[in-house]
């Protein structure tokens, strides 16, 4: 059951939450358990491996190992930083997306209408004569016409914008 929360949440079980940890080790452990890789380039720029989600499955065992051998996590040398998918399902693999401090030194919010930008819509006719289109957030319409794919996608898309902007506006009136 706790390997299922674990694998599920991404996060420690409640018996290891329990146990006496170093909080360094806690902390370590948390960010070891699940971790979200951004878009990988080499040194001329060509993109060498798509943004994902790995695990450790002993996070615990190797926190502790890796604090004993004196690593620690400093937030104020973080330069770059995993902010899940606005709006969308919540969960330990969803890839997300990762941000660097503005000028000022503030972690940015994503701007949700480029995050879900229109124009990353692709329409492709499919092996059963019928179109589907994607987005590259997860989202797949199939439909008999390459309008209705399209338009499917676009509907997808609108919703979880709209979704974002009620629950800002929710959030903004109720603070």
């Amino acid at each position: 059951m706790a390997f299922v929360q674990h694998a599920l949440t991404g996060g420690l079980s409640e018996s290891e939450k329990t146990a006496e940890l170093d909080p360094q080790v806690r902390s370590l452990a948390e960010e070891l358990s699940v971790i979200h890789l951004p878009e990988w380039h080499d040194s001329v720029g060509r993109k060498r491996a798509e943004p994902t989600v790995t695990t450790i499955k002993q996070a615990t065992r190797v926190a502790e190992y890796l604090v004993q051998r004196g690593v620690r996590w400093h937030p104020e040398l973080e330069t770059i930083r995993w902010v899940p998918t606005p709006g969308g399902p919540p969960g330990a693999f969803d890839i997300g997306l990762h941000v660097t401090k503005d000028e000022d030194g503030a972690w940015p919010v994503p701007d949700v209408e480029s995050f879900y930008d229109f124009d990353d819509i692709e329409v492709t006719p499919a092996e059963n004569g019928r179109w589907c289109a994607t987005h590259p957030r997860g989202l797949a319409v199939e439909a008999a016409t390459k309008t209705e794919a399209y338009v499917g996608i676009v509907d997808q898309l609108r919703e979880r914008i709209e979704g974002i902007h009620g629950v800002d506006e929710r959030q903004s009136s109720d603070g």
